[in-house]
């Protein structure tokens, strides 16, 4: 496309103090509902707008403060060449506006929005800057270039916004939509339009002729010439327009479904009718391209399109990303879609959040990761959980058990859904799996938990990973983010140990239907061979240690907790939530495990969150241990 907007920053717009972003061909904004992303876009569009009726409405300003008339909006954007230099048709165009940086070509386009005393309104101004001032002296910068930002340099710039509103069918009723932009002339030559329009002009009067109630009808409505001053005037019905200026009010998209009778795209779902509306403006921008080319003019569309996944099925969703990628022009996209963050590269992504009473950005520091990093975020992160992208707060776990009854418990706790507190709990499949999710988690401001096993060698790995890659950051000790289970147990041993045999014990009954399931696993276990388990010994030869084949024994007390655990680990997608249901019918607050318990107040401690009158006066102190 010949050059980049290469970067914008925001000042005093919105929901934006102060705003600098890199920008890609594609980026891709993620972020919760009101989070900044549309204020971001609107932003950009403004950028390349030259008349806009501004409300003082768009100003930032903090709680409680009063506005001043004298503050300003700024938007700026740097555009850079696809070489060191312009090419010809950008270069004819910028002419003076350009400048050298690092002995590169560069634009600096200023936005200002202010008071005008003498209209009292806010009036919009562009202006070319001398240079890209550092980001702290924006406010302060006033070199400007003495040429205009001409009409043609933002026509070269043009916009093309799409909001999640869109639909087809509310398009082709707009003359001033990209339907309707297209549409409206379709270009034939004089000897042609007087020929369509001559068989049309046959073809109404055959119709209202050949048909008794239309010409029933039109004799009807001629008789207004008795009321009307006027002895030449006539009544026409016209079933199809007579005008080939006029087709395009009539025009109408149906859509055949293999075998069956075309139809309506109007009867068709939002999903269809907003997908048709992408492909719309694909076409137009496509037309705008050859026209351009043509009178050799440079153009370069920036797309800005809000939520494209809307109405749309995963399939479809995966499908329009790609049909995105392929539009010609820069493209700013926000979206609520982790099947859409997931097709993105890393570098794309910008993640925009609330910050205070501003929102902000961040990015996913690509740069700091090895491609084996990057490959697991891709695969382990954004492909499977895609929805981390979107949370305030993760709690990291590592089976499958604690994936299924911390959600029970965390609702009992806080009274709320984890969703409701914008909380994801995720099972990462094993210890060695957390670093990518936290990887993520540290470059995107999200709070992370973690409730971990407590066998030592779990211990040490989860402590090195939390600490190197949350080194240096306030607030992120290991001892107040991550809970290890006591006494080197897993989750399922854990739970025995705290005292919770007798739920185990009932809930598989339950599964299996039969009373007293474990004793008859037992008798039929008992004495089994194992499998082969690591000893002590070593082969004199080779020097590796000697395997020995495990038989089952599962005798007193201590057995039948083995053949507990035993089963449990084979069965756990069945047993998990219902064990975890089973624990909350306990009156107490021991209705939730002691750790779970502590971690739980520790989140609560640090987000701030209220929980159940129930677990208000659980001692602090066993937080503390």
């Amino acid at each position: 496309m010949g050059i980049l907007i290469k970067e914008l920053r925001i000042r005093n717009y919105k929901c934006y103090e102060s705003l600098d972003v890199e920008l890609n061909e594609t980026s891709l904004l993620l972020g919760a509902n009101n989070a900044g992303k549309t204020s971001l876009l609107e932003a950009l569009e403004l950028s390349f707008t030259r008349y806009k009726r501004i409300s003082e409405e768009l100003i930032f300003i903090k709680k409680d403060e009063v506005l001043n008339k004298d503050k300003e909006i700024i938007i700026d954007v740097l555009i850079l060449p696809n070489e060191e230099s312009f090419d010809e048709e950008w270069f004819n165009l910028f002419g003076k506006l350009i400048f050298e940086d690092d002995e590169k070509d560069r634009i600096a386009l200023r936005t200002i929005i202010k008071y005008n005393q003498i209209k009292g309104e806010y009036d919009l101004e562009h202006k070319a800057m001398t240079e890209w001032p550092d980001s702290n002296d924006v406010l302060t910068f006033n070199d400007y270039n003495t040429q205009r930002v001409t009409s043609n340099i933002l026509e070269a710039i043009p916009v093309f916004y799409l909001d999640a509103k869109r639909d087809i069918t509310t398009e082709m009723g707009d003359k001033y939509s990209y339907w309707g932009k297209l549409v409206k002339d379709i270009n034939l030559l004089p000897k042609d339009v007087e020929e369509i329009e001559k068989a049309l002009n046959d073809i109404n009067n055959d119709l209202v002729k050949n048909s008794e109630v239309l010409e029933h009808l039109s004799s009807s409505l001629n008789k207004i010439t008795d009321v009307v001053d006027s002895e030449k005037r006539s009544v026409e019905i016209n079933p199809v327009s007579r005008k080939i200026r006029d087709l395009n009010k009539g025009m109408e998209i149906r859509f055949n479904d293999k075998d069956s009778e075309s139809f309506s795209i109007a009867n068709q779902g939002m999903g269809t009718r907003s997908w048709a509306t992408f492909l719309t403006l694909s076409a137009y921008i496509d037309w705008k391209l050859l026209e351009m080319k043509r009178e050799e003019k440079p153009f370069h569309p920036l797309l800005l399109l809000e939520e494209p996944e809307a109405h749309l099925h995963p399939q479809a969703q995966r499908k329009i990303y790609s049909q995105m990628q392929k539009l010609v022009g820069q493209k700013l996209i926000s979206t609520h879609s982790s099947i859409i963050a997931a097709q993105a590269d890393l570098s794309s992504i910008i993640h925009v959040y609330k910050n205070g009473c501003s929102s902000s950005i961040n990015n996913i520091a690509i740069e700091k990761l090895k491609s084996e990093e990057i490959r697991k975020i891709k695969e382990e992160v954004l492909k499977t959980r895609g929805d981390v992208l979107f949370a305030d707060t993760l709690i990291l776990c590592e089976g499958e058990t604690e994936d299924q009854v911390l959600p029970i418990f965390f609702k009992e706790f806080f009274e709320n859904e984890p969703f409701e507190l914008g909380v994801n709990i995720i099972s990462v499949g094993g210890f060695g799996n957390y670093k990518p999710f936290m990887t993520v988690a540290r470059d995107l401001d999200i709070d992370v938990f973690i409730l971990s096993d407590g066998e030592r060698n779990v211990i040490k790995a989860v402590e090195k990973a939390f600490s190197n890659i949350f080194e240096g950051i306030e607030n992120y000790k290991v001892d107040e983010r991550v809970k290890f289970l006591p006494d080197h147990a897993d989750f399922e041993k854990y739970l025995l140990k705290d005292g919770y045999r007798q739920e185990i014990v009932e809930t598989i009954d339950e599964i299996n239907e039969t009373k007293n399931f474990i004793n008859t696993y037992i008798e039929k276990q008992q004495s089994r061979r194992g499998k082969r388990v690591e000893t002590a010994d070593t082969c004199q030869t080779c020097h590796q240690h000697i395997y020995s084949e495990q038989t089952m024994d599962y005798s007193g007390e201590e057995g039948f907790d083995k053949a507990l655990l035993d089963w449990l680990s084979k069965n756990k997608t069945e047993y998990s939530s219902l064990i975890g249901n089973k624990i909350l019918e306990r009156k107490g607050a021991d209705n939730i495990p002691t750790e779970i318990r502590n971690l739980f107040s520790q989140i609560a401690s640090i987000k701030k969150y209220e929980i159940s009158k129930k677990y208000r006066v659980f001692d602090i102190e066993e937080v503390e241990q």
